[in-house]
């Protein structure tokens, strides 16, 4: 048996076939591929049987369990595998040719961490970089990563992860929140356990923004988001805050940087309808300390702004598309 299993929670097939042709071309092929379909289209099982030469194990499940619970999903495909090492991966996706390779060398000094990623890149429909993302520290503890992850200076995506099956075990899968929202930082963190996160030093995971997943459309599950934002910083309050051993780091920054973070949430969420503002407003006095007059006036101001920022948008698209 190999160390390593590449996990794939397949339902897309639109650029399936790129990201097995990424795998297909690593350098060092000592993994186990695992592709859970979860009931997508017959597509999924066709791009896999391109690929002979992957040492591929596909398993079709008739329930499109991850429209339900998409970490419910995650977990049953991971399920699948039995290696001591999981890599849980998706089907739009890339790896550069490396970074199996860059695994195995870390994997002689791992010592007991639990947690391995790599840096990313971001690219678009078609595959080209829009951004290179900010370099991970090569060692960070799970409450560095939360602080960092709320104050917006650190990135992450699920496919740059890399854990020991034993944490997957002991913490019963990833922790489930509605839509899979925050589920990754917050498995992230307990499956750390008290170790560092160990970034990898060569190959980089290319995370595909193209305007067709969970994350990117703002409209898609935005009730369910909303709970699982409000879920996460109660998660962060009783959890995470009073585990804290950095002395210098006060309570007063734990809320500035808590605060940061659900504005953006907020601003993510918008433009809203009357019925989802109130619902959204009505949980800004829990985690947004300022006065309500204050908070009544940006909300509003906000939620106007990327209004009529969405309506220019749409209309410059329409105008270029019927010129």
């Amino acid at each position: 048996m190999h160390q390593l299993a590449i996990v794939i929670p397949a339902f897309k097939p639109d650029f399936f076939r790129a990201s097995l042709s990424s795998i297909a071309v690593q350098t060092d092929r000592r993994f186990q591929l695992y592709v859970g379909d979860d009931g997508g289209p017959s597509a999924i099982s066709e791009i896999c049987s391109s690929f002979p030469d992957l040492d591929m194990k596909y398993c079709r499940f008739n329930d499109n369990l991850g429209s339900q619970s998409l970490t419910g999903h995650w977990n049953r495909c991971v399920a699948l595998s039995g290696e001591p090492w999981v890599w849980l991966f998706a089907d739009d996706d890339l790896m550069t040719p490396e970074c199996v390779a860059s695994f195995y060398q870390e994997l002689e000094n791992a010592g007991k961490t639990t947690l391995l990623r790599f840096d990313t890149d971001t690219i678009d429909a078609e595959g080209n970089t829009t951004a290179v993302n900010v370099r991970h520290p090569r060692e960070e503890s799970g409450i560095d990563f939360i602080f960092e992850r709320l104050k917006g200076c650190r990135s992450s995506y699920v496919v740059e992860y890399i854990f020991r099956r034993e944490a997957f075990d002991k913490n019963k899968g990833f922790a489930s929140y509605p839509a899979g929202w925050c589920a990754d930082d917050v498995t992230w963190f307990q499956f750390s356990d008290g170790e560092v996160i160990r970034t990898l030093e060569n190959g980089r995971v290319k995370w595909r923004a193209s305007g067709r997943n969970i994350s990117e459309d703002h409209m898609l599950y935005r009730t369910e988001k909303l709970a699982a934002a409000h879920k996460f910083l109660q998660f962060v309050r009783s959890d995470v805050i009073p585990n804290d051993p950095d002395e210098e780091r006060t309570t007063d920054d734990w809320q500035a940087a808590s605060e940061r973070w659900y504005q953006s949430q907020l601003r993510y969420f918008m433009p809203m309808g009357a019925s989802f503002w109130f619902r959204a407003w009505r949980t800004t006095e829990e985690h947004w300390k300022a006065n309500w007059l204050k908070r009544a006036c940006l909300f509003t101001w906000w939620n106007v702004q990327l209004g009529a920022t969405s309506l220019y948008r749409a209309a410059v698209k329409h105008l270029t598309q019927h010129r």
